[in-house]
């Protein structure tokens, strides 16, 4: 046990916080959560704001080593999975952010993302805080459902906490906390990062409760907690069709739900969103924008082809909603072209249809329709390859062969079905194996 004088860390922290504490329960926010007139957007904005929190914590967390900060959550669930169950049940009433707290959040995540570069034991006192939460959440619980009750079906996950483990959870975090070697200099920056993140949080609460009159916006968080600060529409027909847009894509490729999860939905949303901001600008800048995408995804794990048909569902949907600006549109249909046009001048569209239809025989119709898409994304991936994007079929391969989850038939269609890919392509854009 680590420990200056007779306190152990956890200790220190507790009587270093109890005045921060105790202003932060006195904040209007919370007071009109429990007295039942907290609004609607106030709720959510607080459980976005959490999420993108959490969200950058966790990352920075998972860029330590194993023994490191992070291994203090070790072994139990995911808070950002309960914050994206209870924001899943909003987001189709599209309910705007609060503009004034937005910058108090992105504040907190470059905080942590700080500290995570300079020095990674300070997260300990960002983790106190928010571990501790989970305990004082349990009271404001009952205050949650009376408020938003008939919105959450009853649920509210992350007020939960842990369930009827919350208290477990605590006592395991204490010992853990108590036991992390840390020497006198480093407990003392432990407890100012747990004190500044109490004066950030009450500032974020202030901006989120009484909301000023305009003071609605909507930003790639309410999205996707991990999209950062980038534009989006602000128009909510423009917005609602890029997410309409977003799940249609994402549902055309299971590889997606079934590799990314809730995460690669949410990024598909945040990134059609921004895609729809783009029409606004030059010709020549929409392309640029779009080729920058497209290596980017490229070489995670998300071929081009998927974008092609994103810009080209995006097309159709925001003509749909928003027929006045129906031309303005056309530009997104013409960026997937230049993909396609790529693509084939690469590997013809013949010799392309050709080699997914034999990986649809080999795989059984791509197992039955539940991994319907995968040949398009194995050719599409090597096309990628030779158009300059290093890493797209070692970004996609592995996953596609992990003998843990595919069959043997099915590892050999896809190890095949490179081959005869790069095997096919235009002579000058062969590559290796």
């Amino acid at each position: 046990m680590v420990s200056t004088g007779t306190l152990t860390l956890m200790e220190t922290l507790k009587q270093a916080v109890k005045d921060s504490h105790a202003r932060m329960e006195a904040i209007p926010f919370f007071q009109a959560l429990t007295q039942n007139n907290l609004p609607l957007a106030c709720y959510v904005g607080q459980l976005r704001a959490l999420a993108v929190i959490r969200a950058t914590l966790e990352h920075e967390l998972a860029q330590l080593p194993a023994h490191g900060a992070g291994s203090l959550l070790a072994d139990r669930p995911s808070r950002l999975v309960h914050l994206r169950m209870d924001l899943s049940g909003f987001d189709p009433l599209f309910i705007p952010d609060i503009k004034a707290a937005l910058p108090h959040v992105l504040g907190i995540a470059e905080q942590i993302r700080r500290y995570r570069a300079e020095r990674p034991t300070d997260l300990l006192g960002v983790m106190y805080v928010l571990e501790g939460s989970s305990l004082g959440n349990t009271v404001l619980l009952p205050g949650v459902l009376r408020n938003f009750g008939a919105q959450t079906s009853g649920t509210a996950h992350y007020y939960q906490g842990y369930g009827p483990g919350t208290a477990q959870h605590w006592a395991a975090f204490g010992a853990a906390m108590n036991a992390f070697p840390v020497d006198a200099e480093g407990r003392r920056h432990i407890v100012q990062a747990a004190l500044d993140l109490f004066d950030r949080m009450a500032g974020l609460y202030a901006a989120l409760y009484p909301v000023q009159a305009d003071d609605s916006v909507f930003s790639a968080t309410m999205l996707n907690p991990e999209a950062g600060d980038h534009p989006v529409p602000q128009d909510l027909r423009a917005l609602q069709a890029a997410v309409a847009a977003a799940v249609k894509c994402h549902d055309e490729f299971p590889y997606f739900n079934e590799r990314f999860k809730e995460r690669g939905r949410d990024f598909a949303k945040s990134d059609a969103a921004w895609l729809a901001t783009l029409v606004d600008l030059p010709e020549s800048q929409v392309i640029s924008q779009v080729e920058w995408l497209g290596r980017v995804l490229g070489n995670r794990g998300i071929p081009r082809l998927t974008l092609e048909r994103q810009l080209i569902l995006l097309q159709e949907d925001l003509a749909m909603s928003w027929p006045e600006r129906a031309q303005d549109f056309r530009i997104l249909r013409e960026a997937a072209g230049m993909l396609e046009r790529e693509r084939f001048q690469l590997l013809p569209e013949g010799r392309f249809l050709d080699l997914v239809r034999a990986f649809q025989l080999a795989t059984d119709g791509e197992q039955g329709g539940s991994y319907k898409g995968t040949g398009a994304l194995i050719v599409s991936a090597v096309c990628d390859e030779a158009a300059g994007i290093p890493r797209a079929v070692d970004s996609l391969r592995p996953w596609l062969c992990e003998p843990e989850r595919f069959s043997p038939a099915w590892i050999a269609a896809v190890v095949s079905t490179l081959e005869q890919a790069r095997e096919a392509l235009a002579p000058r854009h062969q590559v290796g194996p």
